[in-house]
């Protein structure tokens, strides 16, 4: 904390995903230690908001994408002022076509694993943002978090998980298998 008196802490912010699930779960579980630690409130920021917001303003609506693993990204359609359109979903690439319907900027790393893709599907509507704006920064996710705090209540916060674990879909095939034999 570079000097800063535990006192003057008033507000611990997080990053709650989607994104890696051991990652979420680790940051979460720090930042709700510094929390009960420091005795002040905590509050957790999607990183799908984090990546929104942190291109506004925008004159176009704003898709964050994000490496979900297995050809799949994370993503949530907002629009120009940044009030989400979708739901957080985890899709396939070539699903965006369906979703995007007019000139949208896109933004994460999702877009290395999907940009010929999108560009096929979507032509002029695709717009690459640049890369210092794929990764969500802490900074971005401390204004979040101080923006949304008269909005929302602080308190408990958990990942954001828009798919099962690996480890859940592996139990799930497993017990499926036994019912069948």
């Amino acid at each position: 904390m570079n000097g800063t008196a535990k006192q003057e802490v008033d507000l611990i912010a997080a990053g709650c995903g989607p994104g890696s699930f051991t990652g979420i779960r680790i940051g979460i579980a720090s930042a709700k230690g510094l929390s009960m630690a420091l005795g002040c409130p905590i509050i957790g920021i999607s990183s799908l908001d984090t990546l929104a917001y942190g291109v506004m303003p925008s004159t176009i609506p704003i898709m964050p994408v994000i490496d979900a693993r297995k050809s799949e990204i994370f993503c949530c359609l907002y629009s120009a002022g940044g009030i989400p359109r979708t739901t957080y979903m985890n899709i396939l690439p070539e699903e965006i076509s369906d979703i995007v319907q007019e000139k949208t900027l896109f933004i994460g790393n999702g877009i290395s694993l999907c940009e010929d893709v999108l560009k096929e599907r979507l032509g002029e509507k695709f717009v690459k943002g640049p890369r210092s704006l794929w990764n969500p920064r802490a900074s971005v996710i401390g204004l979040t978090a101080l923006d949304t705090l008269s909005s929302q209540q602080s308190g408990e916060i958990e990942p954001i998980y828009v798919r099962p674990s690996d480890a859940t879909l592996t139990l799930k095939r497993r017990s499926q298998r036994q019912l069948i034999t």
